[in-house]
């Protein structure tokens, strides 16, 4: 199947929320983004609307402009958003449930390296090995803007992506363990952040 990969645009902004949500679904969970989307969300508000005000925002990390999407026929089927991690301040991290703060305790330690945050793909589009092609067009984009490593953080019970990040040579570096929210993707275990050297 021919694809192309492109930069996403500010108004695929919905729909790039969605599949940024996506990546932090597990077996019957909502999603991270949307757990978080909807503590924001006004009576009756679509989550996503938050989402997407934040995909717009050219100055959020989630802006669309760190991400970049797999299209077939016209179509998004698969994401991919990497930006330069930083060290949230104390305030920044006061603003972050409690349950969620683990991710960026983890990305607290790796400022001005480069992260890939979200990799997804459409429900539809899976096992097509757009997985694949994603992370090593972020891996591309990494070496390209001259980063000595990659990383990123998984859910040692996500088999599936561990294996994926393993396979394209990513070892984790430290692990923290998952809190007992039940929107987590996976229950129990760990957090682990990866790092490839490049």
């Amino acid at each position: 199947m021919d694809y192309i990969i492109r930069p996403a645009k500010k108004e695929e902004a919905y729909e790039l929320a969605q599949l940024v949500n996506q990546a932090g679904q597990g077996p019957g969970t909502r999603g991270l983004d949307f757990t978080y989307w909807s503590m924001a969300a006004k009576d009756g508000q679509d989550p996503y609307e938050i989402g997407q005000k934040t995909v717009e925002d050219e100055n959020d990390p989630y802006s669309y402009n760190n991400m970049r999407v797999l299209e077939v026929d016209n179509d998004i089927a698969a994401l991919a958003m990497c930006f330069e991690a930083w060290t949230r301040t104390a305030e920044e991290m006061a603003k972050i449930p409690t349950e969620f703060q683990v991710f960026k305790h983890l990305t607290n330690e790796i400022p001005g390296e480069f992260y890939l945050d979200s990799i997804a793909a459409k429900p539809e589009y899976r096992g097509k090995g757009y997985g694949q092609i994603m992370l090593q067009d972020c891996i591309d984009q990494a070496k390209s803007k001259n980063y000595n490593a990659v990383y990123l953080i998984a859910f040692d019970k996500n088999a599936p992506g561990v294996g994926l990040y393993e396979k394209n040579g990513f070892y984790p570096v430290r692990d923290l363990p998952n809190t007992d929210h039940p929107d987590m993707p996976y229950q129990g275990g760990k957090i682990v952040l990866y790092k490839k050297d490049l």
